[in-house]
């Protein structure tokens, strides 16, 4: 077992690949310079706390923000893979091996448990979570269009749109609409 010190060293190795990994679809849509993984996971995780605030919704926000922040840890490994990319249909076994490698060499089970949870979307907490995936992509999309003149990204508005299932996630799109 690794001391310490080496778990951390690994665990922020990860993240460190996050911070600096481009978002795939903005750049198969020529938006230079995107967001990276990180930030968009961070994003998710502050629109939860947000919510935690605001809202008497009966979820657990703080599992609700550890989920955001580690759904995507697996691309720190495998790089973040589309619908389009031919690699797409073996993603999820991939980010399977990929997350019980990463929650291994940072010694943090939990990191693969929070990620397995969130793939399984069977908590309430991992459906909003899969929403708030949803709704930052959505609020992503209008960000890039106002920055990007002429750029239509109206696609992943509507993807998004029809993926969202909880009704505090509809009604935190409508108000991301208005």
């Amino acid at each position: 077992m690794a001391d310490n010190k080496t778990k951390v060293k690994n665990l922020l190795h990860y993240s460190e690949v996050l911070k600096h990994l481009p978002r795939t679809g903005w750049l198969q849509k020529g938006i230079e310079q995107p967001e990276s993984v990180a930030a968009h996971s961070w994003q998710m995780a502050l629109l939860a706390l947000f919510l935690s605030s605001e809202e008497d919704s009966g979820y657990d926000f703080d599992r609700v923000i550890k989920l955001c922040l580690c759904h995507d840890m697996a691309e720190s490994k495998i790089g973040d893979i589309t619908p389009t990319d031919g690699a797409y249909s073996s993603k999820a076994s991939a980010e399977k091996a990929a997350m019980a490698e990463i929650a291994a060499a940072a010694d943090f089970p939990a990191l693969n448990a929070l990620w397995q949870e969130y793939e399984a979307g069977q908590t309430p907490e991992a459906r909003l979570a899969r929403d708030l995936d949803k709704l930052d992509m959505y609020a992503q999309s209008l960000d890039y269009e106002q920055k990007f003149p002429g750029k239509d990204l109206a696609e992943f508005r509507r993807s998004a749109a029809t993926a969202i299932k909880t009704d505090l996630g509809k009604k935190l799109l409508a108000e991301i609409v208005k």
